[in-house]
């Protein structure tokens, strides 16, 4: 894989993220809240598409929304590498202070979030280019696109709770001298 386009280091940044920060064990419930149970969801629409019970109509008027949403994550990520920049080096805080290892995680998330974005727009695209916009796609598409959407918004909840800890913690820094 190309150095210039290898996102393993995020993948593996943002799956430790959910971990627990005190005492460092793997922590299943975030696996199952970010993981399990949106492919269990998927699955099960997946398993209804097939059925013809659920169907997915027409995923092309969706990508431009999702796209959007992509460009403005990674707007959002600059913004969380301004503010690591600003915790570590005008705070002076250390890597292990709460605060820079909330934002680290943040950065991690919001970095995941943009490749998971950018994969559900590009499986959208694909699945528009593969099926009639009068058709429904695929039971396969069906549990590939609603999963990568659950685990997008999943993960943009993450990452607010971590901006919202981060705000918290900001207004609590002593005075700068």
């Amino acid at each position: 894989m190309s150095a210039k386009w290898d996102v393993r280091d995020i993948i593996r940044a943002n799956f430790r993220t959910y971990r627990n920060n005190t005492t460092d064990k793997v922590m299943v419930s975030d696996y199952i809240a970010f993981v399990i149970a949106p492919l269990a969801i998927a699955l099960t629409c997946s398993f209804m598409a097939h059925f013809k019970h659920f169907k997915l109509l027409d995923v092309s008027r969706l990508v431009g929304g999702i796209g959007i949403f992509t460009g403005l994550l990674f707007g959002l990520l600059t913004n969380v590498f301004t503010l690591s920049l600003r915790v570590q080096r005008d705070e002076g805080l250390t890597r292990d202070h709460e605060l820079v290892v909330q934002v680290k995680e943040l950065f991690a998330n919001v970095s995941w979030s943009v490749i998971v974005g950018l994969t559900l727009v590009v499986a959208m695209v694909a699945a528009s280019v593969t099926h009639k916009s009068t058709q429904p796609v695929g039971a396969a598409w069906t549990g590939v696109l609603t999963f990568l959407f659950l685990h997008l918004v999943m993960t943009v909840f993450m990452a607010l709770k971590r901006l919202w800890f981060a705000h918290s913690k900001i207004a609590r820094l002593p005075p700068k001298k």
